[in-house]
């Protein structure tokens, strides 16, 4: 499976996202490899949405990865413990993100429970990283990972699956006002190890 570069994610993020769906994440951290299938996304597209955390042009510290290049992971905190990972999408200096939502373990498996403080066995795994958080325990990504180019890295996607895609309007967003109906998230149709069904 190839990796994916620069190129794919060098597009707005309405199009990256769902063509997301069946890549596979990868990161090959110390403890081993950890891979699995992307079942989950959701769309963030910069100045004009308001759900985004650049909306209206905002631009911190905290968020600066979004305007730069494409294929750069921007991961922050939320909750004060927990964390998010997206990767930026769009052209450099327009603020476009894919919030990835979920994956569905194929790889270190036996790691990713031991990350989330669960025995591996099977019915545990679809809860493994069916979740934003859940997912960045279960394959150990950290923050000081944020802006890391995920073409070029331990961290990175590789094409995958061809699968079918249903949308659903995004999860927690209501202070978006219209923006929280619309449909910008992205699931594998049937899929178990979502966060939430559509």
């Amino acid at each position: 499976m190839a990796r994916l570069g620069s190129d794919f994610f060098a597009r707005g993020a309405l199009e990256v996202a769902p063509d997301l769906l069946g890549a596979m994440l990868v990161h090959r951290a110390p403890e081993g490899v950890r891979c699995g299938m992307v079942v989950e996304t959701e769309a963030y597209c910069g100045v004009n949405d308001p759900a985004s955390h650049a909306y209206g042009g905002r631009r911190t510290p905290r968020n600066e990865v979004l305007w730069g290049p494409a294929g750069h992971a921007y991961i922050y905190p939320i909750y004060g413990r927990y964390l998010c990972f997206n990767v930026v999408a769009g052209r450099e200096g327009s603020p476009e993100a894919v919030f990835i939502r979920a994956v569905e373990p194929r790889l270190g498996v036996e790691a990713m429970a031991k990350a989330r403080g669960m025995s591996p066995d099977a019915k545990n795994v679809p809860r493994l990283a069916n979740g934003p958080s859940k997912l960045c325990i279960a394959f150990g990504l950290t923050r000081d990972m944020s802006g890391t180019d995920l073409s070029d890295g331990p961290l990175f996607f590789t094409s995958g699956e061809k699968v079918e895609a249903i949308t659903s309007k995004r999860i927690g967003v209501e202070y978006a006002g219209e923006g929280a109906e619309w449909p910008w998230r992205f699931l594998v149709k049937g899929s178990r190890f979502v966060s939430r069904r559509a």
